[in-house]
């Protein structure tokens, strides 16, 4: 590793996740010297390891399927959602280049299928995800052609400091399997996927207990990238937010869905109540990830799904025709049919039992019990429940007009349980300030010269919220990537 120190580079790229694979190889093609730094011990990043696809318009699978969905539907139905607080620029850029994208990881080995948008309530939205096929090996197949371009994967290598000379990017340090290095290069990419992996900064950045969120975000996106990119005077604290995704019931550190039976339940619109005892919200709303995380959020991070033991006697034994929130995303990756039901639910009480012993279920042979378990207020809670008991008697929900369907089941007999549902993320979304080339700006949106920012580290396409189109946040991260890489390659002539 001694001879980097006396090589020089057209382009260094930070993060070997969506945007950084996306951003180097574009590059290498162009005929740039590029450098692909990975902090962990394997290339990837969340956008392999944790998404199935990743959003398109106007793409070659959607003419071929005849969905009607152009660069300007898409355009208008992201500005509209945000308010026109996203840069406008920046999501028309995205929008724009998705289709030539998804072409290009097509033609350097990571195909897709354009699939059934995989939530319920998007099922009438024109198809908008292009899910990945074969795609471990299609995700190796873009490296080797990385590699035979000339490009150079380091993998156990973090990027720790930008260095300037008269105000332009010269080198850049690096920490290689414990050793300290440094780069020669004119450009570098910050492409290491936000600071979800950092839990001061997240800390930092949100209004919820951090016991009341459960990352599914890259644990090594420790927002070394937004640290450099404010040391040399760039803007890192630029509307960042958290990428809010469901809630999730978790018990003593476990992935929540090895309880197979409590992660089916937290899909379903049952009665919610949030920490003052109340219902908060209409819960079907369990059907739209981003809305069911924001709502999660909203209510202080965590809220209670409550039942009783006639919920938990009929289930563990029979069937029921409602659609868990996740089943249509679990049966596209396997392509089996849908069948909308769920139960019965044999391990349940089981389930139940083990995690009493967590902070995750609570049983009581009363609701004034269960309240003082919660550290609820008793009143509001019997009160909610006897509201919501009045409304499935009359099968209509007057309060948040959920569905009729769902208004099933009472809260009559116990003992009654109450299960901690929790904010989830994928992850930081934001914090740098750039312009729709890529390029870091300042405070006084001036460039920052040879310095680009994409991908979860980036601002400008999303503002308080995650968008609910699906696919989105990955489809940012291989389109600002590309973008990037082809600034660079311009202005490299």
């Amino acid at each position: 590793m001694g001879g980097l120190i006396m090589e020089n580079y057209d382009l260094v790229v930070v993060g070997a996740g969506s945007s950084g694979i996306s951003a180097a190889l574009t590059a290498a093609e162009a005929g740039l010297k590029v450098a692909l730094l990975e902090k962990g011990d394997k290339f990837g990043g969340a956008g392999m390891f944790g998404a199935q696809g990743l959003f398109g318009a106007n793409t070659k699978l959607q003419k071929e399927a005849g969905v009607n969905y152009s660069v300007k539907d898409a355009y208008e139905e992201i500005l509209n959602y945000t308010h026109h607080r996203s840069d406008a620029r920046i999501v028309k850029a995205i929008i724009k280049e998705s289709a030539e994208t998804l072409a290009w990881m097509s033609k350097n080995g990571l195909a897709t299928e354009l699939v059934t948008n995989t939530q319920e309530v998007h099922q009438n939205h024109p198809r908008t995800y292009h899910q990945y096929i074969d795609k471990f090996n299609g995700f190796k197949k873009m490296i080797n052609k990385f590699e035979n371009l000339s490009g150079s994967l380091f993998l156990k290598t973090s990027a720790k400091k930008l260095l300037q000379d008269n105000g332009r990017l010269s080198e850049i340090e690096i920490t290689h399997d414990g050793t300290d290095e440094c780069m020669n290069t004119k450009n570098v990419i910050l492409a290491d996927g936000g600071f979800i992996g950092d839990k001061d900064l997240v800390k930092k950045n949100v209004n919820i207990d951090l016991n009341n969120l459960y990352s599914m975000g890259e644990r090594k996106a420790t927002g070394d990238g937004l640290r450099m990119l404010g040391e040399i005077g760039g803007v890192n604290n630029y509307k960042p937010l958290l990428e809010n995704h469901a809630a999730s019931i978790v018990t003593n550190d476990k992935n929540p869905w090895e309880n197979a039976s409590l992660a089916t339940l937290s899909t379903l619109p049952l009665l919610w109540v949030d920490n003052s005892g109340k219902r908060f919200t209409n819960e079907d709303v369990v059907y739209d990830f981003a809305l069911w995380g924001n709502v999660t959020y909203t209510a202080g991070g965590y809220y209670y799904i409550i039942i009783d033991q006639d919920f938990v006697d009929y289930i563990s034994k029979n069937e029921l025709d409602w659609t868990g929130s996740f089943e249509r995303t679990f049966t596209l990756l396997q392509h089996l049919p849908m069948t909308h039901k769920v139960g019965p639910m044999k391990t349940l009480k089981q389930e139940l039992d083990t995690a009493l012993t967590s902070k995750a279920v609570f049983k009581a042979d009363s609701l004034t019990d269960l309240a003082k378990l919660l550290n609820i207020d008793e009143n509001n809670f019997v009160e909610t429940t006897n509201q919501y008991n009045k409304l499935i008697s009359k099968h209509v929900d007057d309060d948040f007009y959920k569905d009729q369907k769902f208004m099933k089941f009472p809260i009559c007999n116990g003992p009654f349980y109450a299960l901690k549902a929790i904010s989830t993320t994928l992850g930081t979304v934001g914090g740098g300030l750039v312009n729709e080339k890529f390029q870091a700006l300042t405070a006084g949106r001036k460039v920052i010269p040879g310095v680009y920012v994409v991908g979860n580290n980036a601002a400008g396409m999303f503002d308080s919220a995650y968008p609910t189109i699906e696919g989105l946040s990955n489809g940012f991260a291989w389109n600002s990537g590309r973008i990037a890489a082809k600034t660079i390659a311009k202005l490299n002539k």
